[in-house]
């Protein structure tokens, strides 16, 4: 994956310049060193993220100022990163949160709206004095970076999710948890965690419930138990409930194609 978010002991000050655009829609302060012209609506969507994620998972999103900063160029972009914050993975996108406002910084290219989706949701959520597990805010971002119209079956890693899960592989949620560090984090991980994130809002109400109350929790810095522990108390039979799912998951998305098809002209 090729977006990331980054909390940073004690980040850089970025540049202090003058953005040929600055605009404030809601919470966010976007700066950009190009006229946005038709795409100022990709800051419309920014604002109804806030109140999705909120919904969807049952908690509250910070309201403090959230920075966007567009560059027009990839090499602007990444003179600019490499200049000011030289010790941050190279990435298309990154949120930094340091102990001032968020800042989202990435270039333009033609899935920016996927980029700030997923890196939305890493500033949304990371705002309390906890910090999420690594597997959980990946996963989260994962999941509401596609279009909301596709979050449930629609997702690039849902066919690869299904058919590992149909035939019998269940990735384990306990070694997920052990990996910390954003530089061991690799496309596996981010596909495991959506998995166990799409399994938790949609299994059934009770997960969802589990999946707030840990979020709420984590957040809030209080002590939790990790949730490979607490799952399976909730689910016992945890591996088959999860080939379950994905099962369903299948059925519906040939149920959707095939309907689609029926009403094609």
């Amino acid at each position: 994956m090729l977006c990331c978010g980054a909390m940073l002991p004690r980040a850089q000050a970025a540049e202090p310049r003058k953005w040929p655009v600055e605009l404030t829609v809601g919470q966010f302060k976007i700066h950009s060193d190009f006229e946005l012209g038709s795409h100022r609506r990709l800051a419309t969507e920014l604002t109804r993220m806030s109140q999705d994620v909120s919904t969807l998972l049952g908690v509250s999103t910070t309201d403090a100022p959230i920075h966007v900063v567009l560059f027009q160029s990839a090499g602007e972009y990444g003179r600019y990163m490499q200049a000011y914050f030289p010790a941050l993975p190279q990435r298309r996108a990154i949120f930094i949160q340091d102990r001032g406002p968020g800042m989202l910084f990435t270039h333009w290219h033609e899935d920016v709206a996927t980029d700030l989706r997923h890196e939305v949701v890493h500033a949304l959520l990371n705002d309390g004095s906890g910090t999420l597990p690594l597997w959980l805010d990946e996963g989260l971002a994962e999941y509401f970076e596609v279009d909301a119209r596709l979050r449930y079956s629609g997702n690039p890693y849902a066919d690869e999710v299904t058919e590992r899960a149909r035939g019998g592989f269940i990735p384990s949620l306990a070694q997920l948890e052990r990996v910390n560090d954003l530089q061991h984090f690799h496309d596996e991980h981010y596909r495991d965690s959506w998995a166990w994130v799409h399994f938790l809002i949609h299994r059934r109400s009770e997960t969802r419930q589990l999946l707030t109350r840990y979020l709420n929790d984590a957040r809030s810095g209080a002590p939790i138990l990790d949730m490979s522990r607490q799952l399976p108390e909730l689910v016992p039979d945890l591996e088959a409930e999860y080939q379950e799912h994905f099962r369903i998951l299948v059925s519906e998305k040939h149920n959707l194609a095939n309907s689609t098809l029926k009403r094609a002209p």
